[in-house]
């Protein structure tokens, strides 16, 4: 019962506002249980970064699951 996720950004994708794109996708027991596709909050100077808060959010997300699955195992 341990989550899986896929994430990824893509840097400056919106060229009006040059912010960058963040999706993740988390599965359980492979079931989608948690998903996300959006504009990043913050404008970040490179790809790097952008990859960086996506995987931060991302964190933070697979550490609620990952705690949810082991109270799940009692």
């Amino acid at each position: 019962m341990n989550p899986v996720g896929y994430i990824n950004s893509d840097y400056a994708s919106c060229k009006d506002i040059c912010q960058s794109m963040k999706g993740n996708i988390f599965t359980v027991a492979r079931g989608p249980v948690s998903w996300e596709s959006k504009q990043q909050e913050i404008v970040t100077l490179s790809t790097v970064k952008a990859e960086y808060v996506a995987y931060t959010r991302a964190t933070t997300q697979v550490l609620w699951l990952t705690k949810l699955s082991q109270k799940s195992d009692y």
